[in-house]
């Protein structure tokens, strides 16, 4: 019973799930917002080990086309942060003795799986230790540790269960709420876009210059400007119409056009649409639209990314190989 409810609320069990004997597996998901992430978990150097994965790696762009110094190699940062939560969840982080292992999902020069070795932190506050990575089979100490703790060794993380849930089928419906996406989402909606539609009544700034605290100021009362005028939100919503319909269009040329997401906070797998918003250059893409498939049959828009939100959320899944999402050619936020 939930006794925190003004109304009371009871779980019930079906006479299904009473069977006795029965064994009913843990869901691992059941509280989405508990996330545990590595720098909890484990006494970790991220930017040191973040460049030594990048190293043992397959060769891959870890970077956006401007690059930030005090934030190198973000694409790889965040893989390995919500590639971890994803473990977690699915529960293949490896235990055995005083050793900890997690598979990265990366892979060497030769396609051998990349892992990281822990043993247990004696000093800190986090219980584990983060020793190195290494490919199972090679001289290191963590490979030694790796073998010689596990039996079996760890698992990727999965992402995909049904592969035609990562094929849009253009043939389906499709609802937006474009109201609350634009409103809700207007610190990722394309700057020129905003300059067009509200030119002689807000002056719109690029908020990367401004301070988190003016940021907050400035994106309340640019909502507020748009909120106060349907028609300028109405201007946006048909715009972003046209774009969504030009991309189906795009995705029946090329089904890799729709690409699939992991999106951490729901723990789900999303397919997500190139928009084209610039008038000046109509070949540009400003956003990605995420696409999430109702029981019923239809596509449902969740929310927009930038590009580079898009960029990171697709590589968890797998590198992107579409024509429009490249990391050279994004400028990260």
């Amino acid at each position: 019973a939930d006794e925190q409810s003004e109304l009371p609320l009871v779980k019930c069990n079906t006479t299904e799930t009473q069977n006795t004997g029965s064994t009913i597996k843990q869901n691992t998901n059941s509280n989405k917002d508990e996330m545990i992430h590595l720098t909890q978990w484990a006494n970790i150097n991220q930017k040191s080990a973040i460049e030594t994965l990048k190293s043992m790696a397959l060769k891959e762009r870890w970077s956006y086309s401007v690059e930030d110094e005090n934030y190198p190699n973000p694409i790889l940062a965040k893989y390995l942060k919500w590639t971890f939560v994803k473990l977690m969840r699915e529960n293949k982080i490896l235990y055995s003795n005083e050793y900890a292992a997690f598979n990265t999902g990366l892979v060497d020069k030769f396609y051998k799986p990349i892992y990281a070795v822990f043993d247990k932190n004696k000093f800190k506050k986090q219980p584990w230790h983060f020793i190195d990575f290494c490919v199972a089979g090679s001289s290191t100490v963590a490979a030694r540790k790796l073998t010689d703790n596990f039996s079996q060794l760890p698992e990727r993380a999965s992402y995909i269960q049904n592969y035609d849930d990562v094929i849009y089928d253009t043939s389906l419906p499709v609802d937006v709420n474009w109201e609350h996406i634009i409103l809700e989402n207007i610190d990722r909606m394309p700057i020129e876009l905003l300059r067009q539609v509200c030119l002689g009544s807000f002056e719109v700034h690029d908020p990367s210059q401004l301070s988190a605290c003016e940021k907050e100021k400035y994106f309340e009362e640019l909502r507020n400007v748009l909120e106060s005028n349907p028609m300028r939100l109405s201007i946006i919503s048909s715009m972003m119409g046209m774009a969504v319909e030009t991309a189906k269009h795009r995705v029946a040329w090329n089904y890799k056009t729709a690409i699939p997401v992991y999106y951490p906070t729901d723990d789900s797998v999303h397919l997500i649409l190139p928009l084209a918003l610039n008038i000046n250059e109509p070949e540009e893409i400003s956003i990605a639209l995420v696409m999430t498939k109702t029981p019923s049959g239809r596509y449902r828009a969740v929310t927009i990314f930038t590009l580079d939100m898009a960029y990171s959320n697709a590589r968890l899944v797998t590198k992107p190989s579409s024509d429009w999402l490249i990391a050279e050619s994004i400028n990260s936020l």
